[in-house]
């Protein structure tokens, strides 16, 4: 288990520098944007939380494991999607700051998921 966190902390370390410099940039719109751009990262930082949370412990179990680990991070992404567009109260335009703000992010996570997943396939000290 320790292999594992120890190939996920670089992993882990970017998702969350991307998720703060996401709730940085959303913080310096300007009004009425800020506030539904600032839920829809915050929504989004969650979600890379617990999607990166449950690849870290499905990858040890081999391609079923990473299958059910993308899906409980879909999953919890679907469903913070959705409650962070209804706590913001985003309507019209300032709807798609926030889908923009959260769409932004889980993409930038989602990479970078995918790349731990890659990193966690080989062999210690393999070159590629």
């Amino acid at each position: 288990m320790s292999e594992t966190r120890s190939k996920a902390a670089p992993f882990a370390i970017a998702s969350a520098a991307v998720c703060i410099l996401g709730l940085g940039i959303s913080l310096m719109l300007p009004e009425p944007g800020r506030e539904p751009a600032l839920y829809g990262a915050a929504s989004a930082a969650l979600g890379a939380v617990c999607a990166f949370s449950a690849l870290t412990r499905g990858v040890t179990k081999g391609s079923t494991g990473v299958l059910t680990g993308f899906s409980i991070g879909f999953l919890c992404r679907a469903g913070l999607v959705a409650a962070g567009l209804l706590a913001s109260g985003a309507r019209g335009n300032l709807a798609l700051v926030y889908a923009g703000a959260f769409f932004a992010l889980y993409a930038a996570t989602q990479v970078i998921e995918v790349l731990f997943v890659h990193a966690s396939s080989r062999p210690q000290g393999a070159t590629p």
